[in-house]
């Protein structure tokens, strides 16, 4: 299963244009559904195939080479694209993605003062709070890596609060000519029950203002609902696994059912007994015969008179094992090589550590890299959104002064990343920037908080230390007053 031409995502130039000109109609949006068809059945294919729905992955459509009475037929699946998927969901966001809000006086100056910058900063952290964003980066990263884009819609729910909802690219569509990431217009598009058991379809079509809502038949959908969705921009947007729009096995496909139909066929040959033949040499013996000799493991031969030249063996197939070997061993190496995924069973790879092991990520790490400048690239329209919701609610918000920070879920040389830090710290380097660069540390604000909290404890405990030291009177009230008499006249 590799995809075509036709898969990809399509290109919508000429009914954006009509759209602009005529607006949208249920013709219209039959016409952008109708060509988003192939690349939502192949998108739906490959988040199946990550599954492993029987109707998804080819070897459990197999059928056997040979007919007969109860053929042995193996179907063994080797689960490569779940575990290509599942490693970069894992690095890329294993670690919680910090969001957070600057505190320069850029920002200070952009946002209303110290105060505005500290109430922009609890809205963002309310917002990331109470839609939970790094389940949301989670599920993001594991369906953009899947089927090779996700969809991510904004709206307002019964409590008035901005909300976050991660769509299946199979239901999403966006219409933009600057980029997926930034739609004018977007549609998402499924199918429900209705009480009668009856199948339905449900589309939503987004604008810069409204959210319009179609039911019924693809042919014969009919408005049933418009209001207004309360942000200044398009909420439903794309983002991107890479340029391509492709998922991470995507280029490995042919090479996993090809290790998947090896696997097979080597179970179905153990299973067979056909790795050696039973030869009857100068022996008739019945099928019953045979049958118990499969079970009991004695054979049972009967007299032959005055015939003594009779004997029974084993035919054994001369089997190449090395080659069997190497081929398995050849194609799993190209699968992890070409879908740039490492291979924790090879046994450099457990050895390595430090800049050797990242070495062995480098491919990964490429990959992950184009992945986060699309995420980056997504989320500054995403602020945008918010913001304009924000902004309505009177809470002064800019979306320049949000930052994101992204780390690896990489395994932790806390002793090399301290003395680094030392090193840097001892430089010159703000605190601020090197507590940044630890991979252990996931939001600086709050360790420079605590620094300055442990700084006022142990002001407070120096305080407290020179009280005790002194005489049990203390300080007395006579050692504080100034001698008003001094210099004056007598």
């Amino acid at each position: 299963m590799s995809r075509n031409r036709l898969q990809e995502y399509p290109d919508y130039s000429a009914e954006l244009d009509a759209i602009r000109e005529n607006g949208i109609t249920p013709e219209l949006l039959n016409r952008i559904i109708t060509r988003h068809k192939e690349n939502a059945l192949y998108n739906r294919n490959m988040y199946r195939r990550y599954k492993a729905t029987e109707d998804a992955v080819p070897i459990f459509s197999r059928k056997p080479h040979f007919t007969g009475e109860n053929p042995i037929n193996n179907k063994i699946n080797n689960d490569f694209v779940g575990e290509i998927v599942d490693f970069k969901t894992g690095y890329f966001a294993g670690k919680a993605i910090t969001y957070s809000y600057s505190k320069g006086e850029e920002a200070q100056e952009d946002t209303g003062g110290e105060s505005g910058v500290t109430d922009a900063t609890r809205t963002v952290t309310d917002f990331t709070t109470r839609n939970n964003m790094y389940g949301k980066d989670m599920a993001l990263t594991k369906l953009a890596a899947t089927c090779g884009y996700v969809g991510r819609l904004f709206y307002i729910d019964k409590q008035g609060a901005e909300r976050c909802l991660i769509t299946k690219p199979y239901e999403t569509i966006v219409l933009s000519d600057v980029s997926l990431a930034e739609p004018e217009y977007a549609i998402r598009y499924f199918r429900r029950r209705d009480i009668n058991n009856k199948k339905t379809w449900v589309v939503e079509f987004y604008d810069e203002t409204y959210v319009y809502i179609y039911r019924g038949g693809l042919n014969s959908l009919e408005l049933k609902d418009k209001k207004e969705h309360c942000f200044d921009l398009c909420p439903l947007q794309i983002i991107v696994n890479n340029e391509e729009m492709l998922g991470d096995a995507e280029k490995v496909l042919y090479l996993i059912d090809d290790y998947d139909k090896i696997m097979s066929d080597n179970s179905n040959e153990l299973e067979g007994f056909v790795h050696a033949y039973m030869i009857f040499d100068g022996i008739k013996i019945e099928d019953e015969e045979i049958n118990k000799a499969r079970n009991t493991g004695a054979i049972k031969m009967p007299p032959a008179g005055t015939q003594t030249n009779r004997k029974v063996y084993f035919l054994t197939k001369d089997i190449n094992d090395a080659f069997t070997e190497h081929h398995i061993k050849h194609t799993e190496d190209n699968i992890y090589r070409f879908s740039k995924t490492p291979n924790l069973n090879d046994e450099t790879f457990g050895s390595a550590s430090g800049v050797s092991l990242k070495f062995k990520l480098h491919g990964l790490e490429t990959k992950c890299g184009m992945f986060q400048a699309n995420v980056m690239d997504a989320a500054q329209y995403m602020w945008q959104v918010l913001c304009s919701a924000w902004e309505k609610r009177e809470k002064h918000v800019d979306p320049l002064h949000i930052t994101m920070d992204f780390k690896r879920n990489f395994p932790l040389n806390i002793v090399n990343e301290a003395q680094a830090a030392s090193t840097l710290i001892s430089a010159g380097l703000p605190k601020r920037i090197v507590f940044g660069l630890l991979s252990f540390i996931d939001d600086v604000d709050e360790v420079m908080e605590e620094i300055e909290n442990e700084k006022d404890e142990n002001m407070v405990d120096e305080y407290d230390k020179i009280l005790k030291s002194l005489p049990s009177g203390g300080i007395s009230d006579q050692d504080n007053e100034t001698d008003d008499t001094e210099g004056g006249d007598e």
